[in-house]
């Protein structure tokens, strides 16, 4: 091989090495998807089990008496894991969205351990909201109780009128207004189920 030759082969191996660099420069890196872990919440023991892979359940619903209309259900739960001793009770709530049909219901499930705790804050709840005078400088109050499954139970005063509200869901949460007045009748709704429960 000439020297001339040489020059021109070495000359062509460096511009196709810096055209090569110069369109990888150019180019923007290739991205790679990466996969995204995501842990599913299930904050009830109830819950929990419904979701257990692998295993008969036998779960029974007990209808809680209502007098709040369509917008509102209550059961009495039982699940049962079939060849086991696993028994678990608890409530499931499930509120409905009147003003966007299409719209699935939200549900939340409260175990049994804390119904109990539910039914004794209701009442805490309505004798502080009846003590509410409006006369002073607050521009709203309110009172909450929120379940490990996502039930929300808030009374909240404004413009001097108290309306209590409940929702359901974790993620996106369904929310029904009752007058304060009807926390009475929730609270033998509450009842109600800690009997049938207590029986079974």
């Amino acid at each position: 091989m000439t020297r001339s030759s040489l020059r021109v082969l070495t000359l062509v191996t460096v511009l196709l090495t810096l055209s090569h660099a110069a369109r990888a420069q150019s180019q923007p890196p290739a991205t790679r998807g990466l996969a995204v872990a995501v842990e599913s919440v299930i904050p009830t023991k109830v819950e929990a089990l419904l979701a257990a892979p692998n295993v008969v359940l036998v779960t029974d619903y007990y209808r809680i008496d209502m007098r709040f209309g369509p917008s509102m259900r209550m059961d009495a739960v039982i699940v049962e894991a079939v060849g086991t001793r696993t028994r678990l009770k608890g409530l499931r709530v499930q509120v409905r969205d009147n003003e966007s049909r299409s719209r699935q219901e939200g549900t939340s499930f409260i175990d049994l351990d804390e119904l109990t705790k539910l039914a004794g804050a209701v009442t805490s709840m309505a004798e502080l909201a009846a003590r509410w005078t409006g006369q002073d400088d607050r521009q709203a109050s309110e009172l909450t109780f929120t379940s490990a499954g996502g039930f929300r139970l808030a009374i909240r005063q404004s413009a001097r009128i108290p309306r209590a509200y409940l929702s359901t869901g974790l993620l996106d949460p369904v929310v029904t207004s009752i007058e304060v007045a009807e926390l009475a009748t929730l609270k033998q709704a509450f009842e109600e189920a800690l009997a049938i429960l207590n029986r079974k």
